[in-house]
Formats: structure tokens, C-alpha cells, sequence
């Protein structure tokens, strides 16, 4: 352990330096990719170079001051200074904001239609109407929106969207978009055929992307249902609720349970899901890094924050203050990713184990839910497929990293497990097998020697006069003295023989597929190899003898009996009457059990 926590130590400036490095990455690209991605600031889209993209920087817009205006009020609005020009591909107006009013126009100079596709790809917006006016007469009027029916919508599509086949000329396109939850309105205007392949290369992404953290969190949850430690459990809840939550705030999810629960369901089930990741998130690096042995504030700042806030957001279901319940999850949702940097850093000053990798995943996720939340704001960074995407990619790079975390935790739990499984079946001083380590190892061997009807010996020894050596030489010799038999034992042994410290300064041997004769053979074998044994002290030399009892089967029969009518304690027991008689009967020499008594 001492030597993972000067791991530990010696990375933290490593961590640091590669933190600096990921955000200076981050940062620099998010520079190159607004440089390139500047369009003058015109409001018509000539179709013979515009194919596909976020006709963003074209639009121009503005909010609805109190009633709600018609087409032909908003085109007054429009004609006047009171609009302003979008800077970036996702307009970002907040939450619970009077609805906005979108302006741009497509030139289309070819005398064959080009037909197009048009989304505004937040599936979260309550109301969306489209109007289509070509050379100042209305030819399409679009409705459409989370608060539609999926049934009902102009195309059964995550998003809402819709086709048209634009003629030669210009057409003004007229967006007017009305919600309670985040007015991130990121327009998108492409080619059919560009927005098949679009929605093709997505769901290989997303697939990749869900297909790893949802095999994830069902490896982790079938280790909690086994093992039953709560990290596991909590890290595949967690896992489940973030993908559930991209499901739903993508669109995706309404595509395969298209159910009519009401204009804010989406916006309901959005919240409710960000609510279940973060918690059990949350949960999941308190039990993982045990903050409540090294950080108990935070560790109770945590559990406060996962109670408070989900029953404020219920209060709010409850009065249907969904505006309200917005706000707190994004709170919680932002407190979540620092929380998780918090108690990464505190981890990592009590020189925890794996805190260094914990810290590192959660800055990066936190950094690509950053570059995401400020390109649908709108903000800096400037709103694509990478960018949006760049929460996915971060969460499913945590994800990979947290579940290595949890792999060397359960190596090391499985390690330690083995290590105390063997200290409980081994004598500490003679590495031998102790009295359990022994019927655990021969108590199988022994069953199938029965079932087969084979060979089976044990031998027990007693080292002589030991009690004497004690008291002379002190206990100090009197280990040393068991330390060298139990050397002695395994030098001799053969291979399948199971020894064992029997208990003081007996010790027994299991011969397995042996008869009786051959174990006296054995024994012998073994007592001289004790009669060459020397301990030197300070005042003189030590040296050994034992006595022997051998109990065993001679052509399956143990005295009288068959070997599967004995049991191994019986077999012991024999031996043990025969080491009683090599005891008192002069010592340093091999006795055999026979049908009830024991001989030379």
C-alpha cells in the first residue's frame, strides 16, 4: 500500500501538467474551429455552395415581447432594426424565455427543385411552426414539436424537421419556436441525400458509444448482484440513467416509445433521467474513494445535495413548475461534475488508491460537457456534430477509466481475499498447511480415494523430547527447531504428499494412492532425514529425533475394514495410537497401526 501511495504522490504534478495540456488542447481547438468556421454575416444561403451545415450565422432573430404575434406581424418585426444577427450555429436564449422568432433566406438560381431537408435538432422544444414564403406568397406552413404527437409530426424523426423542394428564386424561411425548457435552437439545413448519410454515420456513433457504456454497466451490475458491494451496483445505475438521458435528450428514445404523454413529457423525462445519472454518479465515487474516512464534509455535502435537490424537483412535478425543476437539475448537473472533480482532489490528498485516474476522467469529461453545454449555448465554442457529441465521447472516456478502476479494485479485493483465505490455512511460523489447510486440501483427495477404491497412508510425528529443548535453549531455538523439521518435511516429501503442522510439535503427513507398507518406507525415510538436522547455539548443537505412527490401507483394507467403511479422522486416529506407541516405547523410531494395535 505504501508503495501505491508514493505512486500516487509521485504523479500528481504528471496530473496536473496533463490537465493544463487537455484544456489548452480543448481551448485551442475550440479557437481553430470558431476561425473556420466564420461566415459573413448575410441572411440568403445560395444552395449551389450550400449543401449541408448550421445556417446559424444567416438568421436573424428576435423575442416576443407579450402576445404572440402572427406571420405577418413578425415580417413587420423583420423589416424593422429590431432584430438581432446570430453570431454562432445554435441560438441560446435561455430557459423559460418568451418564445423567438427566426429569419434566414435560400437562393436557389437552378430551373430544377433542389430538395432539402430542414431540422432544428433540440427534441426538447414544446412548439415549432415553419412558414415558406416564395416571391412574397406563403406556399408551406410546418407545424410541429416535442408538444405534437409523434404520430402527428411532419416527419417521425427525432427531431423535428421536415422536406422541401425549394424553386428557382429566393424563399424566406420564417422559424417561430416556443418552449419552457433550454431555447437552444441549432438550425440545420441540408441536402436529402446529405442528411441520409448524416443520420446514418450518427447512429453508427451513438451505437458504438451506447453499445460500450451499456455493456459496461451490465458487467458491473452482474458483479453487484454477486458480490454485493455497492460501487459496482451504483457505477451500472449510473451508467444506465446517462444513457437513458442521452436516449431521451436526443430524440432517440421517442423513435421507439413514440407515446403521447403530453406536450412537457420530454422535457419531464429529460430532467428526470439527468436527475437518476447524477445522483447515482454521485453515489457511486462516495463509496468508490470511501470520502467518508478522509473527507467527511464533503461526503455529507454530497448526500445533502443528492436529497435536497431531487426533492425540490419533485415539489416542482408536483405543482408543475417545470421551469423550476429545469433550473434545479442543471444546478445539480453542474454540481455533479464538480463534486466529482472535489472529491477527486481530496482522494488524491489523502493518497488514496487510483485517485490519480479517477481525477484525470472526471477533468476530462468535465471539459467535453463544457465544450457541449457552451456549443448549444451558443458560446465560444462553435455548435457541430464533435462539439455536440463531445458530453458522449467524454462520459464513455470516463466510463472506460472508472471501470478500470472498479477491474484493479476487484483484483486487489480478490488478491486480498486469496491472501487471508491462505494465512487462514497456514501455520505462520512453518508455512506448512495448518489443521484446516489440511482438511481442506486431503478431504477431496481422501473422497475419491474411496470412491475408487485405492491406496491411502497417513503418517503423524512427534518431534522428541522438545518440551526439553525449550526450556534449555530457550523458544527463540524452540521455532528454529520447528522451522528446520518443516524444511525437513518438504525436502522428503514426494509429489501429491499433503503435509501439515498438526499442532506444537506434531506434524502429519497425507500419502495419497500409498499403502501402509510403502508409508513405513516413507516415514523411515523421514526420520533419518531428522537425525541430520543441527542447530548451532551459542553453547552447544542441537539435534533432532521424532517418532512415527503409520496408519494406512494394504490392498484396500485398513486393519480389518474396507477403506470406504473408514473415515479420514478414523485413519488419523490409528495413526495417532501408533505414535503413542513409538512414544513410549523408546522414541526416535516407526510404529504401524494394525487391527487395533500398534507394532515396530
Amino acid at each position: 500500500m505504501s508503495d501505491l501511495s508514493n505512486v500516487v504522490a509521485n504523479n500528481r504534478i504528471s496530473l496536473f501538467n496533463i490537465t493544463i495540456l487537455l484544456a489548452l488542447f480543448l481551448v485551442s481547438t475550440a479557437i481553430v474551429l470558431l476561425l473556420f468556421s466564420h461566415t459573413a454575416n448575410a441572411n440568403t444561403i445560395d444552395t449551389s455552395e450550400f449543401k449541408d451545415g448550421a445556417p446559424g450565422k444567416y438568421i436573424v432573430y428576435f423575442q416576443e415581447d407579450n402576445a404572440k404575434l402572427s406571420l405577418t406581424q413578425a415580417q413587420q418585426v423583420f423589416l424593422s432594426n429590431q432584430v438581432k444577427q446570430a453570431s454562432s450555429n445554435s441560438i441560446s436564449l435561455g430557459i423559460g424565455t418568451a418564445p423567438a422568432w427566426l429569419k434566414f433566406s435560400v437562393k436557389h438560381a437552378d430551373s430544377s427543385a433542389a430538395l432539402y431537408r430542414l431540422s432544428v435538432e433540440t427534441p426538447w422544444l414544446d412548439h415549432i411552426d415553419t412558414w415558406l414564403v416564395h416571391d412574397g406568397a406563403l406556399i408551406k406552413h410546418v407545424n410541429g414539436g416535442d408538444a405534437i404527437p409523434f404520430q402527428q409530426r411532419p416527419m417521425q424523426y427525432r427531431f423535428y424537421a421536415f422536406e422541401h423542394a425549394f424553386e428557382q428564386g429566393i424563399t424566406d424561411v420564417y422559424i417561430r419556436v416556443e418552449s419552457l425548457g433550454p431555447m437552444a435552437i441549432p438550425v440545420r439545413l441540408s441536402t436529402s441525400e446529405k442528411a441520409i448519410k448524416r443520420d446514418i454515420a450518427a447512429g453508427y456513433q451513438y451505437g458504438v458509444l451506447w453499445g460500450i457504456m451499456s455493456a459496461l454497466a451490465l458487467y458491473n451490475l452482474v458483479l453487484f448482484i454477486f458480490i454485493r458491494q455497492k460501487e459496482y451496483g451504483l457505477y451500472g445505475l449510473y451508467l444506465i440513467g446517462f444513457v437513458l438521458n442521452s436516449l431521451s435528450y436526443t430524440g432517440h428514445i421517442h423513435t421507439v416509445i413514440p407515446i403521447d404523454a403530453g406536450p412537457y413529457f420530454q422535457d419531464w423525462l429529460d430532467i428526470t433521467l439527468m436527475l437518476t445519472y447524477s445522483v447515482a454518479g454521485l453515489h457511486f465515487a462516495r463509496y468508490l474513494l470511501n470520502t467518508r474516512a478522509y473527507a467527511p464534509s464533503l461526503d455529507n455535502a454530497v448526500k445533502w445535495i443528492t436529497i435536497i435537490i431531487p426533492t425540490g424537483m419533485l415539489l416542482g412535478f408536483a405543482t408543475a413548475q417545470l421551469v423550476f425543476s429545469t433550473i434545479l437539475a442543471f444546478i445539480l448537473n453542474c454540481g455533479f461534475v464538480t463534486l466529482f472533480i472535489a472529491m477527486g482532489l481530496s482522494a488524491l490528498k489523502a493518497q488514496k488508491p487510483f485517485a490519480v485516474i479517477f481525477l484525470f476522467s472526471s477533468v476530462t469529461a468535465a471539459l467535453c460537457i463544457t465544450v457541449s453545454t457552451l456549443a448549444v449555448a451558443g458560446f465560444l465554442v462553435p455548435y457541430n456534430d464533435y462539439t455536440f457529441k463531445a458530453i458522449e465521447v467524454g462520459m464513455a472516456f470516463e466510463a472506460i477509466l472508472l471501470a478500470v478502476i472498479l477491474a484493479r479494485q476487484f483484483r486487489m479485493a480478490k488478491l486480498d481475499k486469496m491472501i487471508a483465505e491462505s494465512y487462514a490455512r497456514t501455520d505462520v511460523l512453518t508455512r506448512l498447511n495448518n489443521r484446516r489447510g489440511f482438511s481442506q486440501v486431503t478431504e477431496p483427495i481422501w473422497n475419491n480415494i474411496v470412491r475408487e477404491k485405492r491406496e491411502a497412508s497417513i503418517v503423524l510425528m512427534d518431534i522428541d523430547s522438545f518440551k526439553t529443548i525449550n526450556d534449555t535453549f530457550g523458544h527463540a531455538y524452540g521455532d528454529e527447531v520447528l522451522t528446520e523439521v518443516a524444511k525437513c518435511i518438504k525436502a522428503t516429501a514426494r509429489e501429491g504428499d499433503v503435509s501439515a503442522r498438526w499442532g506444537g510439535e506434531e506434524f502429519i503427513i497425507f500419502l495419497p494412492e500409498t499403502s501402509q507398507s510403502k508409508a513405513i518406507i516413507q516415514a523411515e525415510r523421514v526420520r533419518k532425514a531428522f537425525e541430520n538436522i543441527r542447530i548451532n547455539t551459542q553453547t552447544d548443537t542441537i539435534t533432532l529425533t521424532a517418532s512415527f505412527g503409520v496408519a494406512g490401507s494394504e490392498n484396500g483394507i485398513v486393519g480389518t475394514k474396507p477403506i470406504g467403511d473408514v473415515a479420514q479422522e478414523q485413519l488419523i486416529n490409528f495413526a495417532d495410537m501408533a505414535l503413542y506407541t513409538a512414544k513410549h516405547s523408546g522414541k526416535n523410531q516407526v510404529c504401524v497401526f494394525s487391527d487395533g494395535s500398534s507394532n515396530h
